[in-house]
């Protein structure tokens, strides 16, 4: 590797990953023959960062559209670039779109999708997206980035907190129902044991 070669460039063309970039601010850019840091991204389609994915077999972030592993050299299973998913976006068609496979549509396989659409009447289908739904949200950015593609964001905390209610409402919903039952059973009994003792005190002495 020359001295005016970047890394992942072909030779005689300079720069941070693309021809005539600079290094991402607090990062220097590898010295000729130095391989990067297994944290470093490379760059995808939109420049530094975009389109990235995780390397199977070190975990290191690489382009989208590498064939092999510059840090470890192993070749990717999908070199296919994947447009990323919203993991916010497909908890909620799981949630309220779920019986439908709505979310299965979003996210693929379109062929699950269409399994829970034609089983949408048995209610099945909701109840499997509705625990697509909690798995999903015990996922991790990193995770989700490396099964759906794209790079890694992080979720809003407040967003994953309000998704984590709706996902655990019909829950909520069925303990608040159970507890009102055996109250309202509890009740009953108490009140038929006071009219009792008062018919029995009411009741002429024979």
């Amino acid at each position: 590797m020359t001295q005016n070669q970047g890394w992942g460039q072909p030779p005689n063309q300079s720069g941070w990953g693309q021809p005539n970039q600079p290094s991402p601010p607090g990062q220097e850019p590898p010295r000729p023959g130095q391989q990067p840091p297994p944290w470093q991204p490379a760059p995808g389609p939109g420049g530094y960062g975009g389109g990235t994915k995780h390397c199977p077999s070190c975990g290191s972030v690489i382009d989208a559209r590498a064939a092999d592993c510059p840090r470890c050299g192993v070749r990717q299973p999908d070199n296919v670039y994947r447009e990323p998913k919203n993991r916010p976006i497909a908890i909620l068609l799981a949630l309220f779109l779920g019986s439908f496979g709505i979310h299965r549509f979003y996210v693929g396989p379109i062929a699950w999708g269409i399994v829970y659409l034609i089983f949408f009447w048995t209610g099945i289908p909701g109840f499997l997206a509705w625990l697509e739904a909690i798995y999903w949200l015990t996922r991790s950015d990193e995770e989700w980035a490396y099964k759906y593609g794209g790079p890694v964001t992080h979720s809003n905390g407040l967003a994953i907190g309000c998704l984590w209610a709706l996902a655990l409402w019909p829950l909520i919903v069925l303990v608040l129902l159970a507890l009102s039952i055996g109250g309202l059973v509890f009740v009953g009994g108490e009140i038929g044991s006071i009219l009792s003792e008062i018919s029995v005190e009411l009741e002429p002495a024979g």
